[in-house]
């Protein structure tokens, strides 16, 4: 006879206080409620979404998906040629290329695949905070090394911080939320140096200059991530990709990944998109167009200073207190990422790079929030 059935949910209750959860931050419905506005009233410029992306061009796409896909079929032919598609347009082997709902559950999936109870995965400060969630989900210990002063990689505290047990090393570039690329030689360096896995996440890479995808053949333990949220402008689709080597990707592919990790829907809109390489590169053009204008004018700020960037989005620190800076924001309907510290330096924010009207409101409403006395 069970005599406690509540007894395992406890303990599921009593084990998650040991992971920190990831906050996306509130839903625009929610902070309507509480602000008592339209949910079309918020300026919503917090999570790195790609709004230069036409938002007709993509729906015309969705349509045109809607109509070829049979929704009763498992989505196997779409993810294979996504699959030849994607080595195509990064110039990699098809068979180096895994397909993902988003780099989030490709973060997971490597963690899951590589790490054991007890053991270690090393990163950088500040960082992404997916690494240390599916670390702790895992149940294994999450190091993680500061950054240097100019936001630089500290190659000789990395390397004397990786233990036996160090079996993955994470590093995203560019970096959120410093928004700066790591130099590739270091990179290379410490791919040479480090026996565990070194994954790199390039998320906004396509935004900066240079890419790992240029050295990651030379390594067989390197895995390079992206995603189609960013530049595609697919954030709501959860589509992603790794790349690695072939036989690690094989292994990947079909031992550790889900059979159908993405719908069909999602799989051939994303082959859609990857045939309009005109849209995108346009896109790209102008998100860095409208970052230079946006580091240019939070400069020109009394009490703004805003970091360079190789991203979609900036990181500037205000002299007043960024959590009050953040409210005032808000009442006036702009959602921004609230940072806080970031290594030696206080009360910094986080703003995605979007068209210039958005910006311009921005700019307007954060002049005027640190104009006003007792903020």
């Amino acid at each position: 006879m069970v005599k406690d059935r509540s007894k395992i949910v406890k303990e599921i209750i009593e084990e998650s206080k040991r992971i920190e959860s990831y906050d996306p931050g509130e839903t625009i419905k929610s902070l309507a409620c509480k602000l008592n506005k339209r949910p079309e009233e918020f300026l919503k410029i917090n999570s790195n979404e790609n709004l230069f992306v036409p938002i007709d061009f993509l729906k015309r796409i969705l349509k045109e998906v809607v109509e070829e896909v049979d929704p009763r079929v498992y989505p196997k032919d779409e993810i294979i040629e996504l699959r030849e598609s994607v080595g195509q347009r990064f110039k990699v082997p098809s068979e180096s290329v895994v397909i993902g709902a988003g780099s989030d559950q490709l973060i997971d999936l490597i963690i899951r695949m590589v790490v054991r109870a007890n053991e270690e995965v090393l990163s950088i400060a500040p960082t992404f905070a997916m690494y240390k969630y599916c670390t702790l989900m895992q149940r294994a210990k999450y190091r993680a090394v500061n950054l240097m002063e100019d936001f630089s990689l500290n190659l000789e505290e990395m390397l004397a911080s990786a233990t036996p047990r160090t079996r993955v090393l994470f590093l995203c570039s560019p970096n959120n939320p410093t928004a700066n690329q790591f130099n590739l030689e270091d990179i290379r360096s410490l791919a040479e140096s480090f026996s565990g896995l070194i994954v790199v996440d390039e998320a906004y890479a396509d935004f900066s200059d240079s890419s790992v995808l240029s050295i990651f053949q030379d390594f067989e333990n390197m895995i390079v991530l992206r995603t189609f949220s960013k530049v595609f402008g697919l954030a709501g689709l959860r589509l992603g990709f790794a790349v690695a080597s072939p036989e690690l990707a094989k292994v990947m592919n079909e031992r550790f990944q889900t059979p159908f990790p993405v719908t069909s829907i999602a799989a051939k809109a994303c082959l859609k998109i990857l045939g309009e390489r005109e849209v995108i590169e346009s896109a790209i053009k102008k998100v860095k167009v409208e970052r230079k204008r946006l580091i240019e004018n939070l400069n020109l700020i009394d009490g703004v200073n805003a970091f360079n960037s190789e991203t979609n989005f900036v990181l500037y620190q205000t002299e007043k207190s960024s959590d009050k800076v953040f409210q005032e924001l808000l009442k006036r309907g702009i959602i921004v990422r609230k940072i806080g510290r970031v290594l030696h330096l206080e009360n910094c924010l986080r703003v995605t790079v979007a068209p210039p009207p958005m910006i311009d409101y921005f700019l307007s409403s954060l002049r005027e929030v640190l104009e006003e006395n007792g903020i």
